[in-house]
């Protein structure tokens, strides 16, 4: 997977989680917790995507 997409996976699940936290009713996210989990599943998603981006050192072989 790119990193653009997976940012675009990142931002879903953003998205997903302000959608859940801020209905009036609630869905049951709120007591499953999944607002905190969508947002921290999208800040790992981001490291990765920019892990992805980083220029690769290369290893000497010994």
């Amino acid at each position: 997977m790119d990193a653009e997409t997976i940012r675009t996976v990142a931002r879903l699940a953003r998205s997903r989680a302000e959608r859940g936290s801020s209905s009036g009713h609630g869905d049951g996210l709120e007591r499953l917790g999944a607002t905190r989990a969508l947002r921290q599943r999208a800040i790992d998603l981001e490291v990765s995507a920019n892990e992805l981006e980083r220029p690769r050192r290369r290893q000497k072989r010994g």
